[in-house]
């Protein structure tokens, strides 16, 4: 059973910075028994990063413009593809995982099947708080999207049990 596991790797300072969060979540999804379909939030470093996406994408282009365009084709299909649920870390701001967010929990404007979209936020993590475009969303109208507001990553971990225990007595 696949996990699409998203989250920003540009924005922080330093790919170091939430690398050590991105690792505790998807260990714990892991640990649950999902597969987590990329690892690349995981990568310390820019060359880790990109050997965690080629493990799970194949080699990448040489050329950039094709490189880019080549990883952006692959996280839709994946947010797109045969995933149980969506599980995004939104504490930093990131145009990639905003983009990401939106296939997933527009899944079925495009004619695909609706599964769980989850939006974890850090509080007080960013000092503008979490972005406009996922606060302003009506959450209340799509039942299938939560936002999970966190102190720490223990807290994560016991959402995760608590989200995955419920989806499987469905």
């Amino acid at each position: 059973m696949d996990v699409f596991y998203g989250g920003a790797i540009q924005g922080a300072q330093n790919r170091k910075q939430r690398a050590a969060v991105h690792r505790a979540i998807i260990n714990k999804i892991k640990d649950m028994g999902y597969n987590v379909v990329t690892e690349h939030t995981t990568g310390t470093s820019y060359a880790e990063a990109i050997q965690h996406l080629e493990k799970s994408i194949g080699p990448l282009p040489k050329e950039d413009l094709a490189r880019r365009r080549y990883v952006r084709d692959k996280m839709i299909n994946f947010v797109e593809g045969d995933v149980i649920a969506t599980i995004f870390e939104l504490s930093i701001p990131s145009l990639g995982t905003g983009i990401e967010f939106a296939h997933a929990y527009l899944r079925p404007r495009l004619g695909l099947k609706q599964i769980p979209v989850i939006g974890l936020y850090q509080k007080e993590y960013w000092p503008n708080k979490l972005s406009t475009m996922i606060r302003g969303m009506p959450i209340e109208d799509l039942d299938y999207v939560t936002i999970y507001n966190y102190n720490d990553v223990e807290d994560v971990k016991q959402y995760l049990e608590s989200f995955f225990d419920n989806m499987n007595k469905l």
